[in-house]
């Protein structure tokens, strides 16, 4: 009762500084301004919580008892439930939030680039459905920009114009997919459908994956962990912002890192156990990655990364095996990416005449391709870390609070992962920790990882490392391509979340203070990443 007395005092005293503020002298001014609005709303909401305290003073201290249980319960049940309790609940509220993020792109009709070239594939055609203008025909140099706009002519952005027709330079499997739709369905099938078909696939394959090697090395981690990692996961930039504008560009990145993340988890899943390696589930990897490279070509030195080292763990664990087995790991693997590979190359050679040619040199965007060929460069790096990396958002008064700086060259609006994501961190930090650790406490060396540990930090490490040098090196910045990369990061460091706690296994408070500090970056990345993505709603 001491408790109910103390608040039900303070609100009437609230109440009353409120009603009386200009007799007792603290508010000159005879109106109600906001300052004594506000004294008024906290007193009213203080008596209100007390007479609803005396009032439900029985079914209060029932549904305490209620919550004590539960909490109880919880504590109780094995680390592999609450593992996966902890996952569903953070699946959960993360799908949900991507429903809200992209709820106006639903509403909006938007492009539907992946549906009309579906509906020309069902007519046994590789150009979209559109027929170029007559007026856009008829310009002496169609792919320079200055002429197009001179002449104000309409033409669909970013789409490739070849004798006469238009043609897609995104890979074509994600149009593979939508034939199973009628025209009719296809016909109201906007880019925003797969980018939240394949936003969806991406996280929950990130959750699969995250689950599968948290309960194999990260099982001295409290299991509640698991959810704020997953929360990260899914919702730390550039996912959010990707989804205020879910075009085709969106659904090719998505799409592209679903079918790769995919494949990945398919062969650990393989490799992962006391078992010999799963052949089946070694295809069902590269029947991933080749659905990958068909969604998006950059992808292909990553592919061939994570084969290689697969192959080169095969070889280590299967050494005592007969070459047949190695070679029908080999074929498991490699057939579908080759399928891949030549059907890529017919589809091209159909379409241009040639099997290299995607239809970058034939887009009608602000460059002629065709003449700027330096899309790659060395050159392009530093810069570009700058702006992924370092480039801080712009503070502001109001809500949300922080912005994207706009790019001028690019005409992107870009904010520094490291402010926005900087639950990165822990992919660079622990392992710097871990290697200097021993050294520097003269303590014995940390004890090495098994076989699929050390195939599993391989694989991310570097794909990370190499889709993100390929992004740097691109001429034109925009933080949609961060999402080439970033998955791979953020899964890295979610299992170098384990290794770092594992350096403090045996000192009870700088465990806790590791997880605690973990949170708060795991927090402070969730919520930078929305506010940033908020202002970008329509």
């Amino acid at each position: 009762m001491a408790r109910e007395f103390i608040t039900g005092t303070i609100g009437v005293v609230l109440l009353g500084m409120a009603i009386f503020a200009e007799q007792i002298g603290i508010d000159n001014d005879p109106g109600w301004g906001k300052g004594r609005m506000i004294i008024l709303g906290l007193g009213i909401i203080l008596i209100s919580i007390n007479i609803l305290a005396i009032v439900l003073q029985n079914r209060l201290l029932k549904l305490k008892k209620n919550i004590s249980d539960l909490i109880y319960r919880i504590g109780t049940i094995n680390y592999f439930a609450k593992i996966h309790i902890f996952s569903l609940l953070a699946a959960t509220l993360v799908i949900a939030c991507y429903v809200w993020f992209l709820l106006p792109g639903f509403k909006s009709p938007g492009n539907a680039y992946y549906s009309q070239l579906a509906m020309s594939f069902k007519r046994h055609q590789l150009y979209l459905p559109e027929e170029p203008s007559p007026q856009l025909l008829s310009i002496n140099d169609p792919y320079n920009y200055e002429l197009r706009k001179q002449s104000n002519v309409d033409y669909p952005w970013d789409i490739s114009l070849y004798k006469g027709k238009f043609y897609m330079y995104w890979g074509p499997v994600p149009s593979l997919i939508l034939i199973i739709f009628s025209d009719g369905m296809l016909a109201n099938m906007g880019d925003q459908y797969l980018v939240f078909a394949f936003v969806c696939g991406l996280f929950l394959y990130s959750a699969l994956f995250t689950i599968c090697f948290w309960l194999r090395f990260n099982q001295n981690l409290p299991g509640w962990l698991i959810g704020f990692s997953l929360l990260v996961i899914g919702l730390s930039a550039p996912t959010t912002q990707m989804l205020n504008n879910p075009r085709i560009y969106e659904a090719a990145v998505f799409g592209c890192q679903f079918f790769f993340i995919g494949g990945c988890y398919w062969t650990f899943a393989a490799i992962n156990g006391d078992k010999a390696p799963s052949l089946w589930k070694l295809a069902v990897a590269g029947l991933h990655w080749a659905l990958a490279l068909g969604t998006r070509i950059i992808i292909l030195p990553a592919i061939t990364f994570v084969i290689l080292v697969t192959l080169i763990y095969l070889w280590g664990e299967i050494k005592s095996a007969t070459p047949k087995r190695f070679l029908l790991f080999l074929f498991a693997m490699g057939t579908p990416l080759l399928i891949s590979i030549i059907g890529l190359g017919w589809y091209n050679w159909m379409r241009f005449g040639s099997v290299f040619e995607l239809g970058v040199r034939y887009q009608l965007a602000l460059v002629d391709y065709g003449k700027f060929t330096n899309l790659f460069s060395a050159g392009y790096i530093y810069e570009n870390f700058l702006n992924y990396f370092i480039r801080p958002y712009q503070i502001q008064a109001g809500f949300p609070f922080i912005a994207a700086i706009e790019n001028v060259a690019s005409n992107n609006k870009l904010a520094g992962l490291l402010y926005t994501s900087p639950y990165l961190l822990i992919a660079l930090i622990i392992p710097v920790a871990r290697f200097l650790y021993p050294r520097l406490s003269g303590k014995k060396r940390i004890p090495g990882t098994n076989a699929p540990e050390r195939w599993l930090a391989i694989v991310l490490a570097g794909s990370a490392l190499i889709l993100s040098a390929i992004i740097l090196s691109y001429f034109f910045a925009s933080m949609n391509y961060t999402a080439d990369f970033m998955p791979s990061i953020f899964l890295l460091a979610t299992y170098c979340l384990g290794r770092g706690y594992d350096l403090l296994s045996g000192s009870r408070n700088p465990s806790r203070a590791y997880v605690f500090l973990t949170v708060l970056l795991m927090v402070f990345s969730v919520g930078a990443s929305t506010l940033i993505a908020l202002p970008g709603r329509r």
